[in-house]
């Protein structure tokens, strides 16, 4: 099976993929060179999982009232 593009995982699937990275990082069992490729992916992975929660964070802002509450702004 051909693995999965980073940039088309879902967050879950780059979450998962970075934990199971810093799971074989923790292991010991790699070598310098495995090492330094599972590190590479890693940080690309933390910024496509970062990319995806800030583009939610952002919708959010959007769809948020810019002061007070709902109440507040029936007042």
């Amino acid at each position: 099976m051909k693995e999965k593009k980073i940039e088309d995982m879902t967050f879950e699937e780059a979450l998962q993929a970075l934990e199971d990275a810093a799971d074989s990082l923790r292991s010991g069992g790699l070598s310098l060179e495995q090492s330094v490729l599972v590190y590479d992916k890693s940080i690309l992975l933390y910024n496509h999982c970062k990319g995806i929660l800030d583009n939610a964070k952002q919708k959010i802002e959007i769809y948020k009232p810019s002061e007070g509450t709902l109440e507040e702004m029936e007042e």
